[in-house]
């Protein structure tokens, strides 16, 4: 949430406060400050007003006009396009040199043969609104030459506050201003709204108010302002509502947006001329299963959301959007204000079937003040009649039939103390939540008892009081104790845990860091990697209210969450990437309540396979890298892991540079270059090589403890064979078939692949080193070259190849 600095200055003194020291104070008191900024770009401080003293037609275009601008110590002629504005009107003058917000750099310019020194700039070419009409017209007595943004009050600092679900009353202005007028023990002024009730019919005379649904509506406040004159709002609200990221639409929605973002309580304005029946009903949606909202897409509603009704049918899902059926148009003249107190859980279940997120149902979501709706409604009403010349109709209605109670609470000195550690006395703890705004209704030696304020109706028991207490003490004043230590013995982790927490050490040692990503997926990820319909992974267990679409089932495969890891780290300019994941995977069962559950362990990685130094080359990863990684774990299983690129690859890997991952003649995973076509959709232009396999299969065949095997007493016989064979032979068919050949044949390994002139067109030369060893006798150099000779027949025969030397 984005905090304007001079808005809380209307409701807390905070001369001689630095917003920096603030910053720290609130995030110490629980309130994380993310960032300090500028409000505005430090460039606009050039920008200074300016009055036209004349004005003609350019002499070469009927569209253009010569504007004679006086900045009070120098007069300038200046271009203009825009027809808004006339001779001794005050303006925003970006004389040249000035480099406005998008970019754009002002110079002196010859525009259709005549020359201009400057430009007189829109709201928008200002930052101060996504779009304008025309040029901005500044206040008339404002003196030329004054910087326009501390002219007009808008030079301002922003603080970008990150809030705890829990912190829903600090969702709003005057939220922040409490803690801040809390922290610094200065008064906080709440504002006073005036209000002229301008005669007329009362509000009942319009509308009635009825509450179906009281345990998910416990109040609804309706006022009604007539007369409106719908325009642009000035420039100071907008540029508020600009500052916290809400788009300016005209003066009625803009200042329910503002009296939201203001008081943390949400309003909706009804065009009243499109009530129907004179009614507003707050009720389940029952019967009605469509609604098109007011960002005009049609919804389809599930029986118990919560909406608002009028006499024939739903204008709006209750804390959430309005309905494009009342919604407030250009000839609008009559509005119902509405302000309201929701159920949370209620909005945040509408929130997620609907999939559909606002500012208003994020406030809802996490509880606003049950005793601020009538507040926030007079203020709206004051400020159309300030803004929009309304009048406002006498007698608001509240509809309120559960009153909120706030318990009582008793918080304990000693246990205080004893949780956090410090030496408060009871006057401390008392002092604290006075400043708080809770109310003390008895204090002893050791003991207060307290009511919580409305806006903090999550406050239930004691440990809610000790922690603010915590929070008001600062929790950099809280001094740091080691935990106490238990002596008593605890049962040692499982073996699937300790396997488990091996393979993170493999892949670590490696260079490998941990992803830890949700068991959600978007089920769009996997028509992104190329799985086919028939695919077990196509076996989703779908959510019933997800977080977002995005993680709408449960993960039938680790891949996405790691690509998008990658992605996100590649838009960050991190090149060099290795990544893992150890996690559990869920396929929907057929008349199975349950899914079952797999455990799998992927990788990936990318860039340079060392750290760039003068004095290395620091080369790119390939499949060998990635092969390396798993064969780790073969080998810390003591088990040989086989390899088969005419099996087992999977539809997102490059065809040519992946295979399949075996053990004991059972396919476990797979690895290979992702498929340059889905890192092309990922927007990243080097090669990503990715393993993924099953974890049960591992465990199962670990070995915790390693198996002594006897060094060989009676030297060993290596032999170089080079064997020529086709381009389409894997060197790990070939690996076997040697190993295979006879018992005498310890290890082989490839250390050479030729082709070239020697070698047949279409075939390639394969060098393998082979250790023989016999460990009850000396071999001898004929044995030796039997055993060879056979291998060079089954080899010619098996893969129609040739041994080339020995």
């Amino acid at each position: 949430m984005n905090v304007s600095w001079n808005w809380l200055q209307e409701f807390v003194d905070l001369s001689g406060i630095d917003p920096a020291a603030a910053a720290h104070r609130l995030t110490m008191a629980g309130l994380e400050i993310a960032a300090i900024r500028p409000a505005l770009d430090q460039n606009l401080l050039k920008v200074v007003s300016a009055r036209i003293t004349a004005m003609k037609p350019h002499p070469q275009a009927d569209k253009l006009t010569l504007c004679t601008v006086s900045d009070g110590s120098e007069t300038m002629q200046i271009v203009c396009g825009a027809k808004n504005m006339r001779a001794g009107d005050t303006v925003a003058l970006a004389p040249v040199g000035t480099r406005l917000p998008g970019g754009m750099q002002i110079k002196k310019s010859k525009i259709r043969g005549i020359d201009s020194f400057g430009m007189l700039c829109s709201a928008a070419e200002m930052g101060f609104a996504e779009e304008s009409a025309g040029i901005l017209i500044l206040p008339p007595e404002l003196e030329p030459g004054q910087p326009v943004v501390r002219a007009l009050n808008l030079d301002d600092t922003i603080l970008e506050v990150e809030l705890t679900p829990n912190r829903g009353d600090c969702l709003s202005i005057i939220g922040i201003a409490r803690e801040l007028a809390a922290i610094y023990d200065r008064p906080c002024n709440y504002p006073t709204p005036p209000i002229s009730e301008n005669g007329g019919s009362p509000t009942a005379s319009f509308v009635t108010i009825e509450i179906a649904e009281p345990e998910l509506c416990p109040r609804y406040v309706g006022r009604v302002a007539t007369d409106i004159t719908l325009e642009e709002s000035p420039l100071w609200l907008r540029q508020r509502l600009h500052s916290a990221g809400v788009r300016a639409i005209n003066n009625v929605v803009d200042i329910t947006n503002v009296v939201m973002l203001e008081t943390g309580q949400p309003l909706h304005a009804f065009d009243l001329d499109f009530i129907r029946d004179r009614q507003i009903i707050v009720r389940r949606a029952g019967s009605d299963r469509a609604f098109t909202t007011l960002d005009n897409v049609e919804r389809q509603l599930d029986p118990e959301t919560l909406m608002i009704c009028d006499g024939r049918g739903p204008v709006a899902v209750a804390g959430i959007m309005g309905g494009i059926n009342s919604e407030i148009k250009d000839h609008t003249t009559r509005v119902l204000i509405e302000s309201a107190h929701f159920q949370p859980a209620s909005i945040r279940r509408s929130s997620r079937l609907l999939g559909l997120s606002t500012e208003s149902s994020y406030r809802f979501e996490r509880g606003v003040d049950p005793e601020g709706a009538p507040r926030a409604a007079d203020r709206a009403i004051s400020l159309l009649q300030q803004l929009a010349g309304a009048r406002a109709a006498p007698g608001g209605l509240d509809v309120h039939p559960r009153p909120w109670q706030p318990a009582a609470i008793t918080i304990r000195t000693a246990y205080t103390n004893r949780l956090l550690g410090i030496g408060l006395d009871t006057a401390d703890i008392g002092t604290a939540l006075k400043r708080l705004h809770f109310e003390i209704t008895e204090k002893t030696d050791d003991a207060v008892t307290c009511r919580a304020p409305s806006f903090r109706f999550d406050m239930e028991r004691e440990a809610d009081l000790i922690e603010e207490v915590a929070r008001f003490h600062g929790y950099d004043n809280i001094p740091r104790t080691l935990p106490r230590m238990s002596s008593e013995h605890r049962q040692a982790p499982a073996a699937s845990d300790r396997f488990h927490g091996r393979l993170r050490q493999l892949m670590q040692a490696q260079g490998l860091s941990e992803a830890i990503n949700y068991s959600f997926m978007d089920p769009a990820a996997l028509g992104q990697l190329r799985i086919a319909a028939a695919d077990r992974r196509r076996s989703l267990v779908r959510l019933r209210n997800p977080l977002t679409e995005e993680m709408a089932v449960m993960r039938t495969s680790l891949v996405p969450g790691l690509l998008k890891n990658l992605a996100d780290n590649y838009r960050l300019a991190r090149r060099d990437i290795r990544l893992f994941e150890l996690g559990t995977l869920f396929f929907a069962r057929p008349d199975e309540r349950l899914p079952e559950e797999e455990g799998r362990l992927a990788g990936i990685i990318t860039g340079n396979r060392r750290p760039r130094h003068f004095s290395v080359d620091s080369g790119k990863v390939d499949f060998f890298d990635l092969k390396g990684i798993v064969e780790t774990i073969g080998t810390d299983i003591r088990r040989t892991l086989g390899f088969s690129s005419a099996d087992g690859i999977e539809p997102y890997h490059h065809p040519g540079r992946a295979a399949g991952i075996f053990l004991d003649d059972a396919r476990i995973g797979a690895l290979g270059q992702v498929h340059p076509d889905i890192a092309d959709d990922l927007d990243i232009d080097q090669e990503l090589y990715l393993f993924e396999l099953l974890t049960a299969p591992l465990a199962t065949r670990h070995q915790e403890r390693p198996a002594f095997r006897q060094l060989g007493r009676y030297p060993s016989v290596i032999r170089d064979l080079a064997i020529v064979v086709d381009n389409g032979v894997a060197a790990q068919t070939l690996i076997d078939c040697i190993t295979s050949g006879s018992p005498l044949i310890t290890e082989t390994v490839l250390f050479d692949v030729y082709t070239g002139d020697q070698v047949p067109a279409g075939c390639k030369s394969m060098a393998f080193h082979i250790t023989f060893q016999d460990h009850n006798k000396t071999l001898t150099d004929k044995k030796v070259h039997a055993i060879i000779e056979r291998l060079s027949s089954i080899i010619k025969q098996d893969f129609g190849g040739a041994i080339r030397a020995s």
